[in-house]
């Protein structure tokens, strides 16, 4: 096991999280079950003091519990239904699987249900075509609402990957919107994690276009420091050029390039949209992060 998304062995077979990550998912379990279950939010405070805001949140979106509607309280099982792997009691990748978002298991009898109840089409996980395509016949605002809720539920966290980037935003936001039956949580920060993600992959691209370019990285920051860049890359061109170090070989030159392409969303079209700001930005005030690829470009033309 290792810290963060990396593992050395097959995602299916492996599992990396961060620092206390499947305890605080472990956690979050507790507190929907104690939620249905009928207990006060001052009673969950109590027991879990370090999860009081996440508490205070959720409490506010649900409904008290007497008032939970049949299909919202199966909408709570039905999210719930992955945490036995996100909390390590179960370990069976296959079977939790199965069980969570393929047919034949409990996932698909709850979203049969729900729907049955909610007088919706049939549920499919939210980047399936079948979910578009059904999304468009639903003319009730209202349901068309309820059946985007019901889709990201059931497509889970990107299936079982407790380690997205998003896993706890996605959580609250589920809770949030099957407590008020609306999208999105007006009063968080919207966007942030959006940005945040751009300025990383920003910065990577840009250390590592210099760094096989064979910039200085000492004169690189000299530099950037007289450019506002709209965030400081700082730390990303650091690691960059730690972990790839002075030597250039044919090889690593090779794996370095294959690593931009990937960060900088040239194979990647969603990718290359959440960078555009940053990189207009950067290119407007006289910085690259492609110098070497259009280097490499002209002499092959």
């Amino acid at each position: 096991m290792h810290d963060g998304c990396w593992c050395g062995s097959m995602w299916w077979e492996g599992r990396g999280t961060q620092h206390g990550h499947g305890d605080a998912l472990a956690t979050i379990e507790q507190i929907v079950l104690a939620y249905l279950d009928g207990k006060s939010a001052a009673e969950l405070i109590q027991q879990f003091p370090n999860a009081e805001g996440f508490v205070r949140r959720m409490y506010r979106w649900l409904p008290p519990h007497a008032e939970l509607v049949e299909f919202q309280r199966l909408m709570l099982q039905r999210m719930l239904l992955p945490f036995e792997f996100f909390s390590g009691r179960a370990t069976d990748y296959g079977a939790v699987n199965h069980n969570c978002f393929e047919e034949g298991g409990r996932g698909a009898q709850l979203d049969s249900e729900i729907s049955a109840l909610a007088g919706l089409p049939r549920i499919y996980g939210e980047y399936r075509r079948e979910f578009r395509e059904t999304l468009q016949t639903i003319e009730d605002p209202q349901k068309a609402y309820l059946y985007r809720i019901c889709g990201a539920i059931a497509h889970g966290l990107h299936g079982l990957s407790d380690c997205h980037h998003s896993a706890f935003r996605w959580i609250e936001r589920w809770l949030h919107d099957i407590g008020t039956l609306s999208l999105g949580i007006p009063e968080r920060n919207s966007g942030s994690e959006r940005r945040r993600l751009a300025e990383l992959l920003f910065g990577y691209t840009l250390g590592l276009d210099k760094w096989l370019l064979g910039r200085s990285m000492q004169f690189l920051l000299m530099d950037l420091a007289y450019v506002d860049l709209g965030c400081d890359p700082k730390n990303e061109i650091l690691r960059v050029y730690a972990h790839l170090g002075s030597e250039h070989t044919a090889v690593k030159e090779w794996l370095a390039a294959c690593l931009w392409k990937s960060l900088s969303g040239v194979g990647n079209p969603a990718g290359l949209v959440v960078q555009r700001e940053l990189n207009d930005r950067a290119l407007g005030s006289g910085v690259s992060t492609r110098e070497w690829i259009d280097a490499q470009l002209r002499t092959a033309g």
